[in-house]
């Protein structure tokens, strides 16, 4: 083996900036193997690094650094280590190795033989030698590195070196501009403040830092290298705010820049100010409060951006709770609220404007001043009871002299902030206690006040207010705070002039029963069931008070089951009026379906099915026929909520349930004949049952295939729509969750008996849920059933209609039978599957078709499929499916045409040039046809997907490409915005202004 020939050849490579990877592999095999040592290399390499050529010299440590980086740690001898370190330490002192050099230290770094002396060495060659930023950013970013990497693996080393590293480490950063390099920097000096004492340097490493803030910059699109803003941002505050020792240097210029009419450079101040309170001590913020509140109140006051107005309440209430006398743990510990010191005047800053501002004629700014008390007021228990017992007697006093109704709402603004405080700090302030009296006067827990005579605003302010009076610890008794639900509850119930009032307190009782929901289960539920069944109650006020409980529900695990219980109950006994009972059945499936979907939905649903499903079910099958109108959908609302729940049982309980269920409803699902049977208008509970078992739950039949070919059979057989769609069900839902093995043979039996019985839209519709059960499995069966369907469209059967609509069955969704949620098998890419294989079919039977009924008919298929793609499928191939798109708004009508309507939108969010060439002459001339209300196909659904395309149009395309185009686009929209439908002109008015101002410079 010639190594010197390796070396030479790898030499001469870096010159032709050849590859040289089978070169390093070679030598780095040669070391691994024992044929030559590490420092055999080096002696190999001598004439190069020992060369008065600078080059040459370059070149050679370039191959020692190529080998050593990628060279594992079994073939470094722990001798070497040591002697290749003080080899490189004295090579830096080289500027034309240094990048390399430094990149093999590196590498020697993470080795278990790299000793503490070694990072010594290597630390002193690095500050003394290396004049950091006179090197190009990969360098520079390696020394950050190098020196993070050790100050992590040998701290003690950091620590005993002591200035030297703080000193070293601020001569390397100084003058540094690259983002990439003070991230690494930044997050250098945090570990270097907690190993070292810097407060001897502090000022040197504080200037290299403090002159990079604010920082600001714009990351590079597209570059995987590239930092955000935030990150950097973030990583500078850590760094200003790290040590105690910066902070009579840093107070001052923050405060100032407060002061800055950026917003982004107020809100970084703010923040890092408010960062600063963890590490600064408090006599520093002392020295700059008097300047730092006077900046926050104005900022609070007249700043226009949200985001600064609670950047600077954050950092009031972080210094506050640094300056106060007792901060909230040290009033915690104590367990007693420290008394307040007359002498203590940090707040005052705020007290003697918010005092200003109250006592005047008119309150001025009551928003702003109830924020500032609040964030005061909040930072500590002391600060809490000084603020309150400054603000208290000020507003008690005023509202007891003046009856004007604004001013009222304003002082009552002000103290819901105090006394949301308390509410914040779990605390009562004190003097609170004293007043309860004049606090009760106030907000008038009395539930016979009547409510709807007052001022809303003031109405709903005093509403926050009981609320928080509620919430308070230790405030009310339990008489006081049920007297002050009552009050809540009837604001909630009772029909206002303005809906916000009923808005604002469904919204306090969804907070209420997060706090307190065992006072909200007594109080507040009975109030509202009551309700719910009064005489001749309205549409309106049942669907407010409906939402109002869901809503609770939701928000609250603990009532949950009170409140769909309750509902359950006034329904089963016949409390409610039936023409209330869709309303509330649907209330009952929403709550049910949101708490299924819950992380907890397993353990909850078994007693959701015991004590609010079963009671339905129990109920609706002892009075099957009630005769009303709207039957079908009560039953329909109950099988999705049993769906819901079944879903979630396990295995056993399911066989449990479903043994009755097949007793009492399997006779009927297979007999075509019992269509006047009561319980025939019940099979969807059996169908949902049975779909939302687990694919392990075994089905109560002696023979599975037998079963459903008799389903089938009674199905393509009976006169009823409802036992028809149910078998249907049960049939795909099956199919689906059997094993490989068995499905193919199911599906196939059930195709004979089917084929035994005769042909009609049943027969068709049974292909379709065949064709949904069995390509969403990606089995070929499923294919087989989609192209006899397209048979039957292409030769034009007598139910080619009917075939195409059915698509929709295939991919569409449903309520329980074969859905993700129910267990149904779904394998990865069957969506796409279909796509590639049914589309081109679609796509050539159309442009083959002569007839306008078969076109129309594949166009109806077409929209069917592509609207239930996802976004990466369709944009695939697109090119081939516009025209037919095209065709499908020209030909379809209803929810198709708006489905074909809202894929071209999606194409011109997606690809834009896709349809750049037929814009202005096909796109635009249909998308206006579409607006014209008076054609029966452009329903409501049709003209709103019409105007969120050409809202989108204008953004997409340049003036040039559609100019020609806006003239009657504009006529159309002003047209559209007499449209007889609201949504529709609110929709057309947005429209116009885009295409408006379109062009405009």
């Amino acid at each position: 083996m010639d190594i010197q020939r390796l070396v030479d050849a790898y030499i001469i490579g870096l010159g032709d900036n050849a590859d040289n990877s089978s070169l390093r592999q070679t030598l780095i095999n040669h070391i691994v193997k024992g044929d030559m040592s590490l420092l055999e290399l080096v002696q190999a390499l001598g004439s190069y690094l020992a060369s008065e050529e600078a080059g040459r010299r370059s070149k050679g440590a370039h191959v020692l650094s190529d080998v050593l980086t990628e060279l594992p740690e079994s073939a470094i001898p722990a001798q070497a280590t040591t002697r290749l370190v003080q080899f490189f330490c004295a090579r830096l002192s080289d500027a034309t190795c240094v990048p390399h050099v430094l990149a093999s230290i590196s590498a020697l770094q993470q080795l278990s033989s790299f000793t503490d002396q070694c990072s010594v060495d290597v630390l002193r060659a690095l500050f003394k030698e290396v004049h950091v930023q006179s090197f190009q950013h990969s360098t520079r970013s390696t020394a950050y590195k190098l020196l993070d990497q050790i100050i992590q693996s040998h701290p003690q080393v950091a620590k005993m070196m002591g200035d030297d590293t703080v000193l070293g480490f601020a001569q390397m950063l100084d003058g540094e501009k690259d983002p990439r390099s003070l991230m690494i920097a930044f997050q250098i000096i945090p570990k270097l403040a907690k190993l070292v004492d810097i407060k001897n340097n502090a000022d040197d490493i504080f200037d290299v830092v403090f002159c990079y803030f604010p920082i600001t910059f714009k990351n590079r699109e597209g570059d995987p290298s590239s930092i955000s803003p935030e990150l950097l941002k973030s990583s500078l505050r850590a760094a200003i705010t790290c040590s105690a020792h910066f902070g009579e240097m840093a107070i001052k210029p923050l405060v100032e820049k407060t002061t800055a009419t950026s917003q982004s450079v107020k809100i970084d101040a703010y923040e890092t100010l408010t960062a600063a309170t963890q590490t600064y001590s408090p006599e520093v913020f002392a020295s700059e409060m008097e300047v730092l509140i006077e900046q926050i109140r104005e900022d609070v006051v007249m700043a226009a951006d949200e985001k600064v107005v609670n950047a600077a309440l954050d950092t009031l209430e972080a210094v506050y709770s640094v300056v106060s006398p007792a901060a909230p743990l040290a009033s915690s510990a104590a367990g007693q609220t420290p008394e307040i010191d007359e002498t203590t005047t940090s707040l005052d800053y705020v007290l003697k404007d918010a005092i200003f501002q109250l006592t005047a004629e008119d309150v001025k700014n009551s928003d702003q001043v109830g924020k500032l008390l609040l964030a005061a007021a909040r930072s500590s228990a002391y600060n809490c009871n000084v603020v309150s017992d400054a603000v208290l007697p000020i507003v008690v006093e005023r509202l007891g002299s003046t009856e004007v109704l604004t001013l009222r709402r304003e002082l009552m603004d002000v103290l819901n902030y105090v006394l949301s405080a308390s509410c914040d700090i779990r605390r009562k302030a004190e003097c609170l206690e004293a007043d309860k009296d004049n606090l009760l006067n106030i907000y008038r827990l009395d539930a016979s006040v009547p409510l709807d005579k007052e001022y809303s605003f003031l109405h709903i302010t005093r509403l926050k207010g009981i609320t928080l009076l509620i919430l308070m610890p230790q405030f009310l008794d339990k008489n006081e705070t049920s007297l002050a639900l009552q009050t809540i509850s009837r604001a909630a119930i009772e029909r206002n002039e303005d809906e916000n009032v009923n808005k604002e307190a469904t919204h306090l009782l969804v907070q209420l029963s997060q706090s307190n929901p065992e006072q909200v289960q007594t109080t507040v539920l009975p109030m509202f069931f009551t309700a719910l069944c009064e005489d001749m109650v309205a549409v309106h006020k049942i669907a407010s008070l409906l939402n109002a409980l869901g809503a609770i529900g939701v928000a609250a695990s603990e009532v949950l089951l009170p409140i769909l219980g309750g509902l359950a109950s006034v329904i089963t006994t016949g409390s409610l009026a039936f023409s209330h009972y869709v309303p509330t059945i649907t209330t009952i499936r929403k709550m049910i379906e949101t708490a299924a979907a819950t992380t907890n939905g397993d353990t909850v649903c078994p007693e959701l099915m015991t004590k609010v499903v079963a009671p339905l079910l129990s109920w609706i099958s002892e009075s099957p026929d009630t005769g009303h109108q709207n039957q079908h959908s009560i039953v329909v609302e109950i099988a999705k909520a049993t769906a819901a729940v079944f879903s979630k049982l396990d295995t056993e309980t399911q066989g449990q349930y479903l043994k009755p269920v097949f007793d009492r409803y399997s006779a009927i699902a297979l007999d075509p004949d019992n269509t006047s049977d009561p319980l025939c208008q019940l099979l969807p509970l059996y169908s949902a049952l049975v779909c939302a078992c687990t694919p392990q739950t075994k089905l109560p039949v002696e023979d599975l295939s037998r079963y459903l070919s008799g389903l089938a059979s009674a199905a393509l057989k009976t006169t009823s729509t409802v036992h028809r769609d149910v078998s249907f069900e049960i049939i795909a839902a099956t199919i689906n969750k059997s094993n490989a093995g068995t499905r193919g043979e199911l599906a196939k039996s059930v195709l004979e008996c089917a084929d035994s019985v005769g042909s009609g839209v049943a027969h068709i519709l049974l292909r379709h849920w065949l064709a949904r059960a069995l390509v969403n499995c990606n089995d070929k069966a499923g294919y087989e059933c989609v192209r006899w369907l397209l048979d039957q469209i292409t030769q034009g059967s007598l139910y080619s209609t009917e075939a195409a609509e059915g698509f929709n069955i295939i991919l569409g969704n449903h309520d329980w039978s074969v859905t993700p949620a129910t267990h149904g098998v779904f394998k990865l890419l069957s969506k796409q599957r279909f796509y590639a294989t049914v589309v081109p079919e679609i796509t050539s039977n159309f442009n083959s078709a002569s007839d306008d009924t078969i076109k129309a008919n594949l166009l109806v298929v077409l929209t069917h499929s592509v609207q239930h793609m996802p976004k990466s499928v369709l944009m695939s191939g697109i090119e081939d499916v516009v025209p037919l798109l095209l065709s499908a708004i020209r030909l379809t009508s209803g929810s198709l045409k708006a489905a074909s309507i809202r894929t071209i939108t999606m194409v011109v969010l997606e690809t834009p040039d896709t349809l750049k060439s037929k814009v202005t002459s096909s796109i635009i001339p249909l998308l206006i046809g579409s607006l014209t209300y008076s054609d029966a196909a452009n329903t409501v659904q049709v003209r709103q997907a019409t105007l969120d395309a050409l809202s989108l149009v204008p953004e997409k395309y340049a003036y040039s490409v559609i100019q020609g185009a806006r003239r009657d686009v504009l006529r159309a929209l002003v047209k559209a915005r007499d449209d007889r439908k609201r949504l529709v002109r609110a929709d057309a008015v947005k429209a116009y202004n885009k295409w408006l101002n379109f062009g405009d410079v």
